[in-house]
């Protein structure tokens, strides 16, 4: 290899590093798993809310307008979009310090993640109750900072009266990063082991 390939395929790996290191570089797994919506500039993302609202302007008229708010998985961050009743668009901005709750299509994405784990896969029975889908969001996580989709998974059985799992999943790269979030606290009919301690 001459000197001048070594530079190039240095070069090309440390380019590469830097895709693997930024998640919103690279495609989330999640966008095979749930509907997406493309956006005018190419983005893929999740509908997660809307509604309809009306609002007075400066000069006493009133605008009607729809408004969206989507987890834009291209750019991992948050966006509201605002419309016009004929469609055309009021504004579009991104709001990197919103998180959303997670869909019910992302929630079912996070749980099967979690259930390719054996050992939690093996503790679901049939009674398992799932809930969660809400955000975590903790500056300077490891995980769970800007640009990432933190939701909790918390899985009970017995109508809750007995923990199976409380995990942390990141829709944004599509894995579990912490498969045990909460190992102390049990369900309704299970020991407090943190309050016990207080």
């Amino acid at each position: 290899m001459t000197p001048k390939l070594r530079i190039s395929s240095a070069l090309g790996t440390l380019v590469l590093a830097a895709c693997a290191g930024n998640g919103a570089a690279l495609r989330s797994p999640t966008l095979d798993h749930v509907a997406t919506v493309q956006l005018p500039d190419g983005h893929d993302a999740v509908l997660v809310r809307e509604y309809d609202d009306e609002v007075k302007l400066g000069d006493g008229r009133e605008q009607r307008m729809h408004v969206a708010y989507l987890w834009d998985y291209t750019a991992a961050v948050a966006r509201e979009r605002q419309t016009a009743p004929d469609g055309s668009l009021l504004s579009d901005r991104t709001l990197p310090a919103l998180t959303l709750n997670a869909t019910d299509a992302e929630l079912a994405y996070a749980v099967a993640l979690l259930r390719e784990d054996a050992a939690i896969n093996a503790r679901f029975t049939a009674d398992a109750d799932i809930y969660g889908g809400f955000s975590r969001r903790e500056p300077g996580d490891a995980h769970c900072d800007l640009g990432s989709r933190c939701i909790h998974v918390i899985v009970s059985r017995d109508s809750g009266r007995y923990k199976v799992a409380h995990a942390i999943v990141d829709l944004q790269r599509g894995r579990v990063v912490d498969p045990d979030y909460d190992p102390e606290l049990g369900g309704i009919a299970e020991p407090n082991h943190k309050a016990a301690r207080q």
